[in-house]
């Protein structure tokens, strides 16, 4: 393949600082598609809208603005591919006007968001996916649950999922290393996101109570709940001094998660995962920390607390396979495999398109 001209589109959050930024999606595919020869030119939308807006809030003459200068920086470089990730500033006529211009341009959206219509979440999400179907020639998405896919018509759109890479140059702890971390269980959540726990919703604040009661000896570590709020590197810092990480989402759909699996594995951490997600098909057993019910979930982490050594066995195992399969190489090349036609499902252990 020769080298591409990519654009990627996506809130890459240099002026919020919010959040585990630089362990984003964005920053992973980025890192992927030049490690295999590509050139990625970057536009954080959002950042460009609080730009042009006043006080660094964005507002409609400042959207149409960034709308304008996204569309001249296109065009500027002639990208022979588009990516877009939740760059829901970006109009679907913006788009339009683009590919009418670059006739050549193929476009991708990407999106880590849940797609489940019966959380709130899940419906916004799905209608800032729809926004851009018919100005994209793929929509990737982190569920596997092709039913849910229905609502995006795939008889007409092209859909299909993307998992949570790995990158060793982000993820660089391996926490299976050390026999007495700091911390024995971590989740980082907002405290008023309700989360998927063995198919109920629950406040995290609860979670954390849940395990006091029943797992005396843990020492947790929940940001924003028993401990102040962590952002950017520090995130990863208190991840790598965590010997377990709650894999708690919005919602447990088939082959969902937030990125919090990603780095909870990635580092070495053992991830406590709910079977209900499926990610029991990928990751065998004894690679993580799976449960089906409250009760077994708690009886893991007292194991896991009571014999480090199978807990370090068991986290490095994980490591292993989640950077084997989803490292940010192999899901780059996944991406460009189904753009330029030479997807091969017998490559990768998911199904796609």
């Amino acid at each position: 393949m020769k080298p591409l001209r990519i654009v990627h589109c996506a809130n890459f959050n240099t002026v919020r600082l919010k959040g585990c930024y630089m362990a984003s999606m964005g920053y992973k595919l980025n890192n992927g598609l030049i490690r295999l020869g590509h050139q990625v030119m970057c536009y954080s939308d959002r950042d460009m809208s609080r730009l042009y807006g006043i006080m660094g809030k964005k507002i409609f003459l400042s959207n149409k603005k960034n709308n304008e200068n996204f569309k001249r920086f296109c065009l500027n470089l002639k990208p022979d591919i588009i990516l877009f990730g939740h760059a829901d500033v970006i109009s679907a006529q913006t788009i339009a006007e683009i590919r009418a211009a670059l006739p050549h341009v193929q476009i991708v959206q990407w999106n880590v968001d849940p797609i489940n219509p019966e959380v709130e979440s899940g419906r916004h999400n799905i209608k800032n996916i729809i926004s851009k179907l018919d100005v994209v020639d793929y929509t990737l998405i982190t569920t596997g649950d092709k039913n849910l896919f229905n609502v995006f018509n795939p008889q007409k759109h092209k859909i299909g999922f993307i998992p949570n890479p790995v990158d060793k140059s982000i993820e660089t702890a391996k926490v299976f290393e050390n026999e007495n971390p700091m911390y024995d269980v971590f989740f980082a959540s907002s405290p008023q996101v309700l989360r998927d726990l063995c198919g109920e919703l629950v406040a995290p604040a609860d979670v954390a109570t849940l395990l006091e009661q029943n797992c005396p000896q843990a020492k947790l570590h929940f940001p924003r709940i028993n401990a102040p709020s962590v952002d950017g590197v520090e995130y990863l810092e208190k991840l790598a001094q965590s010997a377990m990480v709650l894999n708690l989402s919005r919602t447990n759909d088939y082959l969902y998660s937030s990125d919090r699996m990603a780095h909870a594995m990635g580092n070495g951490c053992l991830a406590l995962i709910d079977r209900r997600t499926g990610f029991n098909k990928l990751i065998s057993e004894d690679e993580a920390g799976f449960y089906s019910t409250k009760e077994e979930m708690i009886d893991k982490i007292n194991l896991f607390i009571k014999y480090p050594q199978k807990r370090m066995e068991t986290a490095q195992k994980g490591w292993l396979k989640y950077h084997e399969l989803f490292s940010e190489t192999k899901i780059a090349a996944y991406l460009l495999s189904l753009l330029d036609g030479s997807f091969k499902p017998q490559d990768y252990p998911f199904s796609s398109i």
